[in-house]
């Protein structure tokens, strides 16, 4: 007897996440030369400061807030952060997660309690939602915000959303919600180089260039 759940979750397991593999590799690898081939205009002033360790610590001090500006807009400030962090302690120590990156690449590390991971999950999900009800009430943020800033937050949430769902079991056939979770989180992979999620890794580039011309004239950035 055919079990649509099952086959959805092994087309997910296999060739749905080669595919999204593939793209999400493909894309960043694209991104990053087109990053590099831009490059930058030959700097003829003799240097008054060291641009490559300005950039460098850039990298790093971009990474906190200035000062005053979390009282200024806490939503934006700790809502981003908390959100990032839960993210990262989700998808990083969530046992599950671990084994599949050890099958994938022969590496892993001790894993978080499952209650730590529902915990910063619950918290990163009320992040989004927090992050969001400010883009829609804040008139300024929300004559900024772009069909492509709601898609970020949306497939950003979805994964944390769905994987939760189906851990827990809370409704639904456990089956398909776990299929539902792994299309999720492709969808996430496939949208990656070609959304604003790729500034999870060209920040670094854009930091240590910023903080590299700023060196060679000798400020701080």
């Amino acid at each position: 007897m055919n079990n649509p759940a099952f086959d959805l979750l092994m087309w997910a397991r296999g060739p749905g996440f080669d595919i999204a593999l593939a793209i999400f590799i493909g894309g960043i690898v694209l991104r990053l030369t087109e990053i590099i081939i831009l490059g930058r205009k030959k700097d003829m002033a003799p240097a008054k400061g060291n641009g490559f360790l300005q950039g460098l610590k850039t990298i790093f001090s971009r990474s906190v807030p200035r000062k005053g500006l979390i009282k200024f807009a806490p939503v934006t400030y700790l809502g981003g952060y908390i959100f990032h962090l839960g993210f990262f302690i989700a998808f990083f120590f969530f046992a599950p997660h671990i084994a599949l990156i050890q099958d994938a690449f022969g590496i892993s590390w001790p894993a978080a309690g499952r209650v730590i991971i529902e915990s910063v999950t619950a918290l990163a999900v009320l992040a989004v939602v927090a992050l969001t009800y400010s883009r829609l009430t804040d008139p300024v943020r929300k004559s900024l915000t772009t069909f492509d800033d709601y898609l970020v937050l949306l497939l950003s949430v979805l994964p944390l959303i769905t994987g939760y769902v189906a851990v827990n079991k809370l409704f639904g056939d456990p089956t398909m919600m776990l299929a539902v979770h792994l299309l999720s989180v492709e969808a996430l992979m496939i949208a990656f180089p070609f959304t604003k999620l790729m500034h999870a890794v060209s920040f670094v580039f854009a930091r240590y260039y910023n903080g590299s011309i700023q060196g060679r004239k000798g400020a701080e950035s």
